[in-house]
């Protein structure tokens, strides 16, 4: 996707979006409609409301052990370490579903957490159970809010069974995409559940997209521009009043208070890990040691009862993880940090500067640019790819140092300690699982909820 496209004709004031690149494809009078529509389903006098209502409440006290076990599932999900994350966030789930202080908001926002880390086949088939627990009631009496979303997850653990059948999993991919655009190529109704954007529901559509585009050739393409519909998709967004009226979101918020921890000159993360870099994974351990210093700054808030507004925010206004904000925003930072610099080996008061510094840059340019930088981060850093063998065992050293970095800062045992190796989400190949039948979970039921 050229993301230039998202915000090209998006013309309010200071947040003109025209002034970035516009792709050949885009239609502006399409763009223009979606976003001074008077007849929009959210209403905007309620937006500066919305972003402050706490829709995903925990019932559990600041300082449990509960509030510690999320903040541990968070950060080995946004490192990638899926076998802690799933079993973290499996037994969270178990004791929010017997407890009756619990609300259905907050069950499924771990469920649709345990779902996006069940990369391995036994996980997959415990994210299944839990996905057709949560939504058991379906499509009868309990229609879920976001029925592309849970298709899309469902066939996501489905790909991760032991058997494989690649066709499968595109056919289901295509169905879900073809009952969500209309004759006409419009978008149909998506995801608009959280107070800003939902983000995991971005991500799927984009994914999807690409996938049923890859089933076309050019001498017969699909009946719709995929720009387009992204572009539909995040114009009818809740966020894209508080963008036109200058209300701050969880991102400047977050990009903020970045900014300003680094420049507070804290300690850096994981200075005594034995890990020797090599000049291609140098980059990577550098914006791995930025986000754990950040993450410890942030839980050390947390646990104080002291969480920065950002964090309280983050997951009823965007439906991701504080952590999954933080990390994508700290490999942002860095970016911008090397985007002129070597992979040189710095110093940590020269690392910390570095990072300050590209949270600088980032605050520079208005939030419509900062929003499309973004996205196009959040969604690379969601695809699949398989390292080499080289980033394979650099990886397996990383993740053994960042489990004993995550149970001494919030004094937990994780599930698969330090020394014990497992698969991350990272070496796994989207398209080498199938899609599974689901003989106790009909993976086409919510679908119906278009027709």
């Amino acid at each position: 996707m050229d993301y230039g496209d998202v915000g090209a004709d998006f013309d309010r004031e200071a947040h003109s979006f025209n002034q970035h690149p516009l792709s050949d494809r885009c239609d502006p009078d399409t763009l223009m409609a979606a976003v001074g529509s008077e007849n929009m389903e959210y209403d905007e006098s309620l937006d500066s409301h919305k972003a402050t209502k706490v829709v995903v409440p925990y019932p559990w006290a600041t300082g449990s052990s509960e509030e510690a076990n999320k903040l541990a599932a968070d950060f080995c999900a946004a490192m990638l370490d899926d076998t802690n994350a799933f079993a973290l966030y499996s037994n969270l789930y178990e004791i929010l579903s017997n407890s009756s202080q619990s609300v259905p908001e907050t069950r499924e926002f771990l469920a649709i957490c345990c779902a996006r880390v069940a990369g391995k086949p036994d996980n997959a088939r415990s994210a299944r159970a839990i996905l057709a627990r949560e939504w058991t009631e379906t499509p009868t009496t309990r229609v879920s809010d976001s029925p592309f979303v849970l298709s899309m997850l469902k066939a996501y653990v489905g790909s991760h069974q032991e058997d494989s059948d690649k066709s499968a999993f595109v056919k289901q991919i295509s169905r879900n995409v073809e009952q969500l655009v209309g004759s006409d190529g419009s978008l149909g109704e998506v995801s608009r559940k959280y107070s800003s954007i939902d983000l995991v529901a971005y991500f799927f559509l984009d994914y999807a997209l690409e996938i049923y585009d890859d089933c076309f050739d050019d001498s017969n393409p699909p009946n719709f521009m995929t720009e387009h519909l992204l572009n539909e998709f995040i114009t009818t967004q809740p966020f894209m009043n508080a963008l036109r009226n200058d209300c701050p979101s969880p991102l400047s918020l977050c990009l903020r208070w970045c900014k300003e921890q680094l420049r507070l000159n804290h300690p850096v993360a994981l200075q005594d890990a034995p890990v020797q870099p090599s000049t291609d994974m140098r980059c990577w351990w550098y914006n791995i040691r930025v986000f754990c210093t950040l993450w410890g700054v942030m839980t050390h808030l947390v646990r104080a009862n002291c969480a920065p507004v950002w964090y309280t925010q983050c997951e009823s206004a965007f439906g991701i993880p504080p952590s999954e904000l933080l990390i994508t925003l700290s490999w942002m930072i860095r970016a911008e940090a090397t985007a002129t610099e070597t992979d040189s080996i710095i110093s940590d008061t020269e690392l910390l500067i570095q990072a300050a510094d590209g949270a600088d840059k980032l605050l520079q340019v208005d939030e419509s640019q900062l929003w499309i930088d973004f996205l196009e981060r959040f969604t690379w850093m969601n695809e699949l790819a398989n390292p080499g063998d080289a980033e394979r065992s650099f990886e397996a050293t990383v993740q053994d140092e960042l489990r004993k970095y995550v149970s001494k800062m919030l004094r937990v045992e994780l599930p698969h300690p330090a020394g014990t190796q497992s698969t991350s989400v990272g070496e796994v190949d989207f398209y080498s699982y199938p899609q599974h039948g689901f003989p106790d979970f009909d993976i086409n039921s919510q679908m119906d909820y278009y027709s």
